[in-house]
């Protein structure tokens, strides 16, 4: 087993075939029609524990029909304008934001050529696992996710398609070098990330929101014992007794942050003291980011600039030798 690892795997083919075979293996079966005698297509995938993340951009004019996922739930966000039908001999509506493909009918698309679109797939056991976590018991009566719907209203499709395009993009940026079990660990939060945002964007949930004002400080004093573990934002609603949606809420409310910005605010203030208390010349800037539970090290030498106005390094190096 290899000691690194970079998340995303990538392809790129002229041939419709190719490319239709690499997706569906990852998402759901469907046909791909074209005219064209090549295309210029690019294919991306990530593989998280019990859901798949891609890509694809054609790179010419085709019409794809995917047959009724049944139980398998797949949602598409174009990245450019999308002609959707869920019938052979209907107009295709322009999509510009995300949609679920049909379980129950066929689902006819014509993806703009060059912007390519975004996919998750997953299995309707699953993801009524993570509404549980996200809604609550008692706003989980329909264990189905979503019937042939759009995606919720737009609020919630902005945060899908927001929550889409920053993932894949730290996905992305991950090197091959990344300790396996980094790498691991991103993918799980990750997909914790993406069904979370799916479910609230599907489901456009009006659960109760509001929490007693002491629970702020309940959060804070558990993230500060836990911050340096792999959590998701379910962990953390879990261990405070909140839903999903009631955490976001209370986050918001009394730190004017997500839930996923005030974990982040609270590591980097531990890898602050870390760098500034560092005895050992032994210790790396990486190491340190690891201990603290941060994953995507340029990222966070990016954000820890902008909050302490230096690089990690010249911080450690301040300790070191001041």
């Amino acid at each position: 087993m290899p000691n690194s690892m970079a998340p995303v795997f990538n392809l790129t083919s002229t041939h419709a075939t190719v490319l239709r075979d690499e997706v569906a293996r990852r998402t759901t079966p469907h046909e791909i029609f074209t005219r064209e005698s090549s295309l210029n297509g690019k294919v991306a995938m990530v593989t998280m524990p019990t859901s798949r993340f891609v890509f694809v951009r054609y790179g010419g004019n085709v019409t794809v029909e995917a047959p009724p996922t049944g139980d398998r739930v797949v949602a598409t966000i174009p990245l450019g304008p999308m002609g959707v039908s869920r019938d052979y001999h209907v107009k295709p509506e322009k999509f510009a934001s995300g949609f679920l493909l049909s379980q129950s009918n066929v689902t006819v698309m014509n993806p703009d050529p060059w912007a390519g679109a975004l996919i998750i797939a997953s299995d309707q056991e699953k993801l009524h696992t993570q509404k549980i976590k996200v809604l609550g018991e008692s706003h989980t009566e329909n264990s189905r996710l979503g019937t042939d719907s759009d995606l919720g209203m737009a609020a919630g499709n902005q945060w899908l398609t927001h929550t889409c395009r920053s993932l894949w993009n730290l996905a992305s940026a991950i090197p091959a070098e990344t300790p396996v079990l980094v790498v691991e660990n991103f993918l799980q939060v990750m997909e914790d990330n993406l069904l979370n945002a799916l479910i609230l964007a599907v489901e456009n949930s009006t659960a109760p929101s509001t929490v007693d004002g002491h629970r702020g400080r309940i959060i804070i004093d558990w993230i500060d014992t836990h911050f340096s573990e792999p959590l998701t934002v379910a962990d953390l609603a879990a261990a405070v007794a909140l839903s999903v949606r009631q955490l976001q809420a209370c986050v918001q409310d009394q730190f004017s942050m997500t839930p996923i910005e005030l974990l982040t605010d609270v590591r980097l203030s531990k890898l602050h003291s870390a760098l500034l208390t560092s005895d050992s010349d032994q210790r790396t800037v990486a190491s340190l980011m690891y201990s603290v539970g941060f994953t995507h090290l340029g990222r966070t030498s990016q954000i820890y600039r902008e909050k302490y106005g230096e690089s990690p390094s010249h911080t450690l190096k301040r300790s070191m030798h001041g």
